[in-house]
């Protein structure tokens, strides 16, 4: 399965759930910057040499380090 950490800079892809083991305050925290399951999101910035991953939901604009972008599944948008 992909994760928003796979995602291509530009592309919009649609969050299809959460990976287990997330601790309760960081699903609580994603939850309320949009990160729900449905939610469409575009990557904007793919850092480089593993740095974060920039994304837009909505009209807000986030950057998640490898550790949380790689626990948030995807679908892209057909």
């Amino acid at each position: 399965m992909l994760t928003l950490w796979d995602a291509p800079k530009g592309a919009s892809v649609t969050i299809s759930g959460l990976k287990q083991g997330l601790h309760q305050l960081v699903l609580n925290r994603l939850s309320e910057m949009g990160l729900d399951q449905g939610q469409t999101v575009l990557c904007l910035r793919r850092s480089p040499f593993n740095g974060p991953v920039v994304v837009a939901i909505a009209d807000c604009v986030y950057s998640l380090e490898q550790q949380i972008a790689s626990h948030i599944f995807i679908q892209p948008l057909s």
